[in-house]
């Protein structure tokens, strides 16, 4: 073989630059996994790569088999858990005692040996299950002192942060309350029982209407129909047009041309951008000043608003306070709604304890007692009051609402309230210048029928009511124009109780022996007036069945007296 021809030796470091160690970089991390994994395989001999397989001559685990060699929760319950921190004891002293037997108990049961099954269960009655025994004993010992000793700061708690009602648990009524007042505290007490009633009846009155269920539409007509479809076509024909006009006028403008901003504009935009930016700086700094000089002033209105934070405070804490003398917080859904006050009419005022009519208050009472005091939740009203209930008739009870049975309360309290200035009044008058039950009396009792008022014509009707007892003063009250006032009341009546007032006053007045001439006298006095046509359009009530027997009884006096309504 010849001689191997020189190469040129130009570029020689060059081209040991470029020489590849991609080898050797392969090589080293071969040989780094290798290391960490053991060694590599192809050192390893055959009979630590492969084995044969006998798991098909081991019998096949049964179902059963397999459920019983499973951990069940009680035992389960008494392995070793790591992450399971020891319950901490009640008192700091002896945690540090139980810290280190718990830890000697940790070193003792932690190692397994072979009495410790696979599965972690452990013999209670062996030696070494008798730590496991003394360390669950001791933690759940350790653990109802700590639960004993939660609840006793928490009740505690409680009591020191509870305070005492300042509602009293038995409330002393009003002196007007009693079963024998005296007249001043009994009006008292009267006015107070019908302003509450009123506030009840203005705030529903006056309150937010509620939103209807449904709203009553108008049925509209085809013809109507026809001409709302025109008024639409008219409306999309216009708007269709005015879209064409529109877009014509688009189209011969063409598209929008945008206008190019020079360097001297842009110059311009960043000069006066610029100017504005030191003019805020300025105009803020020079605020600034202001506001350092002004600070005695500021300092005086922070004190003001300090003061005026503290005065409302204040008047929050009154107010909170009143309220709570007044009614308890509010805990559910229902707010506290206070007892009407039991306050006697002057009717049934006795004088004694034994005349008084029995009723169930007592359970009532304790029991707004209760839910006043914050012992008891509030709950819903049911029903209405027991007293109205008691002294409504039965009829009332199925007919009448509860917002009826609330304005029937209130009128009655007033027209007792006015009833009773107005008998004080007369009583006074009559004893000191007029003679008792005498002419005068029934001239009052038909000035009566002149107010505007029904309750006072109701007292009146039922005054000349009581007084036509006899022909003589049957025919007083017809001379003196009672009979007349009596059919004008009845005609201009809107509810059933001045019509029934009216129609009893009748009924007395026209109720004399037959065919005497006191009794034509005075049913031809009531006829002159107008009383049978008056009497026939007078509109029966369902609720009232006294009305109708009134009105019959009427109608069948003018019949045996042949007296018509064509006469």
């Amino acid at each position: 073989m010849g001689k191997k021809a020189k190469t040129s030796r130009k570029g020689k470091k060059a081209w040991r630059a470029n020489i590849s160690t991609e080898d050797i970089e392969d090589y080293f991390e071969k040989s780094t996994k290798d290391a960490l994994s053991g060694g590599s395989l192809t050192d390893l001999p055959s009979d630590s790569l492969f084995y044969v397989d006998k798991s098909s001559d081991l019998s096949v685990k049964r179902k059963i088999e397999k459920h019983r060699e499973k951990v069940l929760h009680c035992d389960s319950l008494l392995q070793m858990n790591s992450f399971v921190q020891p319950i901490p004891s009640s008192t700091q002293i002896k945690s540090k005692k139980k810290r280190k037997e718990v830890r000697i108990v940790k070193d003792q049961v932690c190692p397994k040996d072979d009495g410790v099954s696979e599965s972690g269960m452990v013999d209670l009655w062996d030696d070494k299950g008798v730590f496991l025994v003394t360390y669950i004993a001791r933690s759940s010992l350790c653990f109802m002192r700590w639960h004993i000793a939660e609840n006793l700061k928490l009740s505690l708690l409680l009591l020191q942060v509870s305070k005492t009602s300042v509602i009293p648990a038995v409330e002393v009524e009003p002196p007007g309350c009693s079963f024998n007042p005296s007249f001043d505290s009994h009006q008292d007490s009267l006015a107070r029982a019908v302003a509450d009633e009123m506030q009840k009846i203005y705030r529903k009155e006056l309150g937010p209407q509620p939103v209807p269920l449904t709203v009553h539409g108008e049925v509209i007509n085809e013809e109507d129909m026809y001409f709302l479809d025109a008024e639409d076509g008219s409306d999309d024909d216009d708007s269709n047009e005015n879209l064409g006009g529109d877009g014509d006028m688009e189209l011969e403008k063409g598209p929008p041309k945008t206008k190019r901003v020079t360097r001297v504009e842009q110059n311009k935009r960043a000069r006066n951008k610029k100017k504005r930016k030191l003019e805020a700086e300025a105009k803020k700094a020079e605020g600034l000043s202001k506001e350092i000089d002004s600070l005695p002033d500021i300092i005086q209105e922070i004190e003001k608003e300090d003061e005026e934070k503290h005065k409302r405070h204040l008047r929050r804490v009154v107010a909170k306070e009143e309220r709570q003398k007044s009614r308890p917080p509010r805990f559910g859904r229902h707010k506290f709604e206070p007892a009407p006050l039991q306050v006697l009419l002057s009717e049934e005022i006795s004088g004694s304890i034994r005349k008084l009519k029995g009723c169930c208050t007592l359970a009532r009472d304790r029991f707004k007692s209760f839910e006043k005091r914050g012992l008891v939740v509030p709950t819903a009203k049911s029903g209405s009051d027991f007293r109205a209930a008691w002294q409504r008739p039965s009829v009332h009870k199925n007919l009448l609402s509860h917002e009826q049975a609330i304005e029937e309360e209130a009128e009655r309290k007033i027209g007792w309230l006015l009833k009773l200035i107005f008998a004080g009044t007369a009583a006074f008058v009559g004893y000191q210048f007029f003679p008792y039950l005498g002419e005068n009396l029934m001239q009052q009792s038909v000035s009566l029928l002149h107010v505007k008022d029904p309750l006072f014509k109701r007292m009146g009707a039922s005054r000349l009511a009581r007084f036509a007892i006899d022909d003589e003063r049957r025919m007083k009250i017809v001379q003196i124009g009672g009979a007349l006032e009596l059919v004008n009341m009845l005609g201009t009546a809107k509810d059933d109780r001045t019509r029934k007032e009216s129609l009893k006053a009748l009924v007395a007045l026209s109720h004399s022996v037959p065919f005497s001439n006191s009794a034509d006298e005075a049913v031809g006095a009531l006829h002159n007036a107008g009383a049978i046509s008056i009497i026939r359009s007078t509109p029966d009530s369902v609720e009232d069945a006294e009305l109708v027997k009134h009105k019959l009884d009427l109608l069948k006096r003018f019949e045996d007296l042949k007296f018509d309504a064509s006469t």
